[in-house]
């Protein structure tokens, strides 16, 4: 490598540095040589004989021509060069668009090194810190790149390299598919519970209280090594009722269900050693009716501290609370310097389950009923009446348990991915699906459940005490003892609000001529505003409520700084930020009596 790309990647990307320099090149794949016209041009090694990358009579010329025809789409703010090569697409495509950001990505190390070899970083990029990526941290860096440019990323890739590196590129732009996907799900997730999850938090907060926290005050250690069934409401279930009771009659794993399995197991006469529940809706109550009607007391309940607040209402049996990542109140309100165990909220109440029994000390876990596939256009067991209907113009095909195709929907798959995920993270968990028909689950091996209870299942392993070996301490001192920081806190945050608006408004008022005072006063508002942020109230409450306004703002505030003149500056500012700042004292006035309430029902 030449010492002036050393020293390139030394100040820019020291950690390609450490990978190039361990690479091994092979001279006779990669080979730099002058084309007719006299300027460098590469050829490399493919299928028996070399391949140029470049033109082997003017190189120049023929990429000038390709980035002629290469056209920047609408708001596209960042290129993704797929390629290095010598270099010659990125001189053209700075020249043509000037304000536009690079990166590349060479899927070969050997070839970078080779390329790095010859080629001088300084002359071509001189002083743009531009990244280069290889194979080894495509994933990581391109993740960072579509969120810092808000996905507004376009790929140039050179002709020889789309032939060479087909599966390359193809998993690069499935990776950015993949991503605007993801991003969508969560903005719709925000846009639908931000509020609700807080407003859950807070009125569950006295439940939250007086329940032990079963990753903290149960006693983990009856658990260890122990076997436990994740109990789902898909078609398979209805499979496995004589299964499930076999084992729950002799006690041969524990069984938890997730979601609406707790009414197919209640009709079939099989209690659960606990349900588990987390969905934040106001419908999610629906999946305990027939529970709360029969007044069934032997099945504990562990639930999210963000579900629906109503599912926990007169719930007739004994409770256990899990902390939720949603969840920011409940933490600062017992102690926040204390380490609280946490599960990640996740598409589905098996994702968060699956994380609760590996926290919890489980080594094998086996699940049942998880098709995340449709089944006879079935998608529920039978018994469960709420599930929703197909829309066959949204189905996509994947590999079920069998190898077979199978149909499924975007939110299952999620589901699914999420929960190879977790699995895939989790190496000391056995994982058995004994789901029939289902959806193949990277991670998991599957099992008819019968053959699961011949080979692993052959003792007794529940503690019918289990519920017994509890340790909780009272945490209410800790809550009412925050009480006063933080009412002091919200006092502060509505006078830092006023403060900003007024602010705005003396903008507005001053003669646009004086630009020098209106600067100062977009200084003092840039500080009030960032104390805002910092603010204990905005942090741990209000801003949980606005994470999709906060996105937004901050996307806006980009653009803002690029506008010069003042008079517009400021009609933008007072647009959107105006705006932003109404509403979190908005959101103060909707939690206010709910927190009111909560926080007197711990003095009763």
């Amino acid at each position: 490598m030449l010492i002036d790309n050393k020293n390139y990647l030394r100040l820019h990307n020291r950690d390609l540095l450490n990978i190039l320099n361990r690479v091994e090149i092979n001279s006779e794949d990669t080979k730099i040589e002058k084309s007719k016209t006299g300027e460098l041009t590469l050829k490399m090694f493919h299928r028996n004989v070399f391949k140029y990358v470049h033109s082997k009579y003017d190189p120049i010329r023929e990429m000038s021509r390709l980035v002629d025809q290469f056209e920047l789409e609408e708001g596209k703010k960042h290129i993704l060069l797929f390629g290095l090569g010598l270099g010659y697409h990125y001189t053209s495509l700075k020249e043509k668009f000037p304000d536009v950001t690079f990166t590349v990505y060479e899927p070969s190390e050997e070839v970078l090194a080779s390329i790095l070899g010859s080629l001088s970083l300084k002359e071509l990029f001189g002083n743009e810190a531009i990244k280069i990526l290889t194979n080894r941290t495509i994933n990581q860096e391109l993740r960072t790149l579509l969120q810092t440019y808000n996905n507004q990323l376009q790929i140039f890739t050179l002709p020889f390299y789309e032939k060479l590196y087909k599966q390359e590129l193809n998993d690069l732009y499935q990776y950015m598919v993949d991503h605007l996907k993801n991003k969508k799900s969560t903005l719709v997730t925000n846009v639908s519970f931000q509020k609700r999850w807080t407003l859950n938090a807070v009125k569950n907060l006295p439940k939250i209280i007086n329940t032990p926290n079963v990753l903290k005050d149960i006693d983990k250690s009856q658990f260890e090594d122990k076997p436990a069934i994740i109990v789902s409401a898909g078609p398979s279930l209805d499979f496995e009722y004589e299964n499930l009771r076999k084992i729950k009659e002799k006690g041969l794993a524990y069984i938890f269900s997730v979601g609406s399995s707790i009414n197919s197991l209640i009709e079939h006469g099989i209690y659960p050693d606990a349900a588990c529940t987390y969905d934040p809706t106001e419908r999610n109550q629906i999946v305990f009716e027939k529970l709360k009607a029969k007044q069934i007391r032997d099945i504990p309940l562990i639930f999210g501290s963000t579900v629906g607040y109503e599912t926990i209402e007169d719930y007739p049996g004994e409770m256990f609370h899990m902390i939720t990542s949603q969840d920011t109140i409940t933490p600062f309100l017992l102690n926040e310097k204390e380490d609280l165990e946490i599960v990640i909220d996740a598409p589905s109440i098996a994702v968060v389950t699956f994380q609760l029994l590996a926290n919890l000390g489980f080594r094998k876990v086996i699940l049942v009923g998880q098709n995340l596939a449709y089944d006879n256009n079935k998608s529920y067991a039978s018994g469960i009446e709420y599930g929703g209907e197909i829309n066959d113009n949204k189905l996509i095909s994947v590999e079920n348990v069998n190898g077979e195709t199978v149909y499924t929907e975007e939110g299952f798959d999620r589901m699914r991915k999420q929960l190879e995920l977790y699995i895939n993270s989790t190496t000391n968990v056995e994982v058995y699906n004994t789901t029939v028909n289902g959806a193949k689950i990277k991670g998991t091996v599957f099992l008819r459940l019968e053959d699961v209870i011949q080979k692993y299942l052959n003792k007794k392993e529940v503690d019918n005490n289990w519920l017994n070996n509890i340790k909780q301490e009272n945490a209410q001192f800790d809550v009412l003892s925050y009480k006063n920081q933080l009412y002091k806190s919200k006092m502060e945050l509505g006078k830092i609000t006023k403060e900003l608006l007024e602010i705005i408004q003396q903008c507005n008022e001053i003669p646009r001529s004086n630009s020098i005072q209106i600067e100062n006063k977009l200084i003092r508002f840039d500080k009030y505003f960032k104390k805002m942020k910092k603010n204990m109230y905005y942090k741990n409450i209000v801003s949980q409520m606005m994470r999709v306004q906060i996105e937004r703002l901050s996307e806006d505030a980009k653009d803002i700084k690029l506008v010069n003149n003042i008079g517009k500056k400021l009609q933008l500012i007072e647009l959107h930020f105006g705006s932003f700042i109404n509403e979190v004292s908005n959101h103060i006035d909707f939690i206010e009596p709910h927190l009111e309430e909560s926080l007197a029902k711990l003095k009763e």
